[in-house]
């Protein structure tokens, strides 16, 4: 069996209209070294299983799955428990079920910029974005100005944004040597940007200009309705204020803005469904949470949320999207 060069991480949830497109564009990679995919299933009940265990089964050499029978979300990690202790490659990409690849060359080109450059730990590329409820066209990302006009870019960059798409990243993988559980925080989200930042601690970052990735937006993924939306703050907010958290203490960043946002949104959010033990995790993580009568704290979300939204629509459907999460939670509130 060949020595595998690259292992490519894949967490999937519900994904069945989407799965197929991931796996496709996996096994259509063409390249001069061997790669594994790596997938976890997080008890799908769409019928996504069948679809990845149609794949393990054609191609046994290459994929290597986890099914799980009972969802692990909060409970366990899917990368730092089950996906990341069986990497074998010397370099790790990701996509998620419900993204794809769009270049079949994808992976042979990041391995070949890798390995004439090992000064650089992280590759990655701009990606299509798809909006699948048609809201929105599709658009590029990042867009040109996240590249701060510089031919190299580094940790200090990406801790002013995260400019990498999942979809787009390769690394050349430092757990190999290093232990992960002592360099990743768990319970965080967008838990990729930190993966991203461990990595740019040990080299530059390499950007290649061609897009080979679709980034999906739907209303079933995690991101699509962030800072937006009442239920993503009872689901994600005290991960997220995690994440900014561990980033500030790890890489020195200033995240109290940030932190201040979504601490408020993320308090008035369970305070309405009566979420007393995640209150209490937030106090302690945010004890100092600032205390304003609930129409004061709204409008304040509301001025500091348009600057802090930074996808690629306008600056009239970000007003429109933040009057909507706020119609959103005044209705949740009654």
């Amino acid at each position: 069996m060949n020595e595998i060069a690259v292992s490519i991480l894949c967490i999937t949830y519900n994904h069945g209209p989407f799965i197929r497109d991931a796996l496709e564009s996996f096994v259509r990679q063409k390249t001069n070294f061997a790669f594994e995919v790596l997938i976890h299933d997080d008890a799908s009940t769409d019928g996504t299983a069948d679809i990845i265990y149609e794949y393990e089964h054609k191609y046994p050499h290459i994929f290597r799955c986890i099914y799980q029978k009972e969802n692990i979300w909060g409970k366990k990690d899917a990368f730092l428990d089950f996906l990341m202790p069986m990497v074998r490659g010397k370099y790790v990409a990701i996509n998620e079920g419900d993204d794809y690849w769009c270049d079949d060359l994808k992976l042979q080109k990041q391995f070949d910029f890798m390995e004439a450059h090992p000064e650089f730990s992280v590759c990655f590329h701009p990606v299509r974005v798809h909006f699948d409820n048609g809201l929105y066209p599709d658009s590029i990302f990042p867009p040109a100005k996240f590249r701060f006009n510089k031919e190299v870019l580094s940790l200090s960059d990406l801790l002013k944004h995260n400019f990498i798409q999942t979809n787009s990243v390769m690394y050349r993988w430092r757990f190999h040597a290093e232990n992960a559980d002592k360099l990743i925080p768990r319970c965080i989200l967008p838990g990729d940007w930190y993966l991203h930042l461990v990595h740019a601690q040990i080299g530059k970052i390499g950007f290649l200009p061609e897009i080979m990735s679709v980034y999906r937006r739907h209303d079933e993924s995690v991101w699509t309705n962030a800072m937006v939306s009442p239920q993503w703050f009872l689901k994600c907010g005290i991960a997220n204020i995690r994440f900014y958290l561990e980033v500030d203490k790890n890489f020195g960043r200033d995240s109290a803005k940030d932190i201040a946002d979504l601490a408020l949104l993320t308090k008035l959010c369970l305070q309405k469904e009566h979420k007393f033990n995640e209150l209490e995790i937030l106090e302690k993580l945010c004890p100092q949470i600032p205390k304003y009568p609930e129409n004061i704290a709204l409008r304040l979300i509301f001025l500091s949320g348009l600057l802090r939204l930074t996808f690629v629509h306008s600056w009239r459907k970000k007003i429109k999207r933040r009057i909507n999460f706020l119609k959103q939670l005044r209705d949740f509130a009654s």
